[in-house]
């Protein structure tokens, strides 16, 4: 989550309460579609064919980097513990391109290498 955003407990709201907002399909627009939101802090779960991945992913990516790079035990736990703090796998907060944006970011802030090494392991 960005800075200022505090973690949810998502509450989804109810089928009558969704709300109609464009969709789109392997890049375009297809309409309105009914979308759920948390009732608790207004954010719309994400519709479209990018969807969030799991954190079990960055997670496997994290450790491909790790046995690749030799990175030590201590800086791995400090980058999961970051991906959880800014709740990585929030399938209201954000679709799989700013999950991998923002993984990229947490890992070359904790780890000296290159966005491009970084997104091979994605």
């Amino acid at each position: 989550m960005g800075a200022g955003r505090t973690k949810c407990d998502h509450k989804i709201c109810g089928d009558k309460e969704k709300v109609w907002l464009p969709h789109s399909f392997r890049g375009r627009g297809r309409g309105l579609q009914p979308h759920r939101y948390c009732v608790n802090c207004g954010l719309v779960e994400v519709h479209s064919d990018e969807r969030p991945l799991s954190i079990g992913h960055y997670m496997n990516a994290l450790a491909r980097i790790g046995m690749e790079f030799k990175v030590a035990k201590v800086q791995t736990r400090m980058i999961s513990m970051e991906m959880e703090r800014c709740s990585l796998d929030d399938p209201y907060g954000m679709d799989r391109w700013q999950q991998e944006d923002l993984f990229v970011g947490i890992v070359g802030t904790y780890l000296n290498l290159s966005e491009e090494r970084i997104r091979k392991f994605l």
